[in-house]
């Protein structure tokens, strides 16, 4: 351990991530990044990143073949005996002897690292869930994927203290798993984003936002028949798109702006998202695959409402008719109808805004969600 200018030691962690330290790229790049942040605030870090893990290229294409050609299940060679060994050795390469616990990133990729410390996991969600949410159980081979469930059950059980960034992800992991321990605490996360000081809306602007890496994957086209169906009823309506490129038809439309991506590590970029979000009337994430995502909270701290499916971690996120809508269907239909019925009413919209702001800050900083990891770190790390 060293000393702080306090007199105290501080413990020495190793941060294992296979992710870039930049706050740009996305949600989990943000996550990533915050959370390193957080712990440096309390801790003697050391960055042990990007560890990115590699796939043994035959394997890959056996795989792939199997699945796309012959209609066989495959391998899920990402997490391959090969490659989970191969990360084993290259993060027991990394941690010095002096290092007095390890905090890793996520879990299934690491799953096969055997600490002699102690060790923490940081996550969204297991494999498991995510497996899931993303593939079709069919195009794989039933054995491997057990292999790897089984693997990191072990490893999170091991873990000194285990944080998840939503209830829900932490339920499915204990419901997939059978996790018993009780070391398993929602931490939740905040947004890439400083909250502003107030809610600076101007009252006059309609203007809807979506903002996501994949448009389709997030809603996008339910998104463009619900702006098709609203415009001819309100014209003053205007829909930015911030992040992955939209479909042309979109582009074409009146009212669209297509912003690209806005990386927060660029000032001027940084500064047209804050000004995009200060005047945005409704956060729109009709999402078919995800988990917390940070847009939302990020539109929060800015008074903007979203409305989204209710479904994953997001209710978490949004409570219902209080600080944003949550739709049981994701239809162009539903979402036209309720994005409609707040333009219409103004007094229920502007509680919205109160509403969402004041969850988005009360619950969803990263100061709280360090002080959470931190605190229970330091429980535990001599032990």
């Amino acid at each position: 351990m060293t000393a702080n200018p306090s007199g105290k030691q501080q413990p020495r962690l190793g941060y294992v991530t296979d992710l870039a330290r930049t706050p740009a790229g996305g949600g989990s790049y943000a996550v990533n990044w915050h959370g390193y942040e957080e712990l440096s605030r309390c801790f003697n870090m050391r960055y042990y990143g990007p560890i990115v893990p590699r796939r043994p290229i035959l394997q890959d294409i056996i795989s792939k073949f199997n699945r796309y050609f012959l209609k066989r299940p495959g391998r899920f060679v990402y997490f391959s005996e090969a490659t989970l060994n191969s990360n084993a050795r290259t993060v027991e390469s990394h941690i010095e002897n002096d290092i007095d616990g390890i905090v890793f990133r996520s879990a299934a990729r690491w799953c096969r690292v055997k600490p002699k410390i102690p060790y923490y996991v940081y996550l969204d969600a297991v494999f498991h869930t995510f497996f899931y949410n993303t593939f079709d159980e069919s195009e794989f081979v039933r054995s491997d994927l057990e292999r790897i469930f089984e693997e990191e059950a072990q490893f999170l059980e091991g873990a000194a203290a285990v944080f998840f960034e939503s209830s829900w992800g932490m339920q499915k992991a204990r419901e997939a798993y059978s996790l018993k321990g009780a070391h398993y605490l929602n931490v939740g996360r905040g947004g890439v984003v400083s909250p502003p000081e107030k809610d600076s809306w101007d009252g006059q602007s309609y203007n809807l936002v979506t903002m996501a890496m994949n448009f389709s994957q997030k809603g996008g086209e339910v998104v463009l028949e619900a702006y098709r169906i609203l415009k001819a009823r309100f014209p003053s309506l205007m829909w930015h798109i911030i992040g992955g490129e939209p479909t042309p038809e979109c582009k074409q439309l009146e009212g669209v702006i297509y912003e690209g991506f806005l990386n927060p590590d660029n000032q001027r970029q940084r500064s047209r998202l804050e000004t995009i979000l200060q005047n945005a009337f409704l956060l729109l994430h009709p999402t078919r695959e995800d988990v917390s995502p940070l847009v939302i909270t990020e539109a929060g701290y800015f008074g903007c409402p979203a409305i989204s499916i209710n479904a994953f971690g997001i209710p978490e996120l949004v409570t219902h008719g209080v600080t944003g809508i949550l739709l049981n269907s994701a239809t162009a239909h539903e979402l036209a109808t309720s994005v409609a019925e707040l333009l219409e009413n103004e007094q229920r919209y502007r509680g919205m805004r109160v509403n969402a702001r004041e969850k988005a800050l009360s619950r969803f900083r990263w100061d709280k969600v360090g002080a959470l990891m931190c605190d229970r770190i330091s429980l535990t790390i001599g032990e």
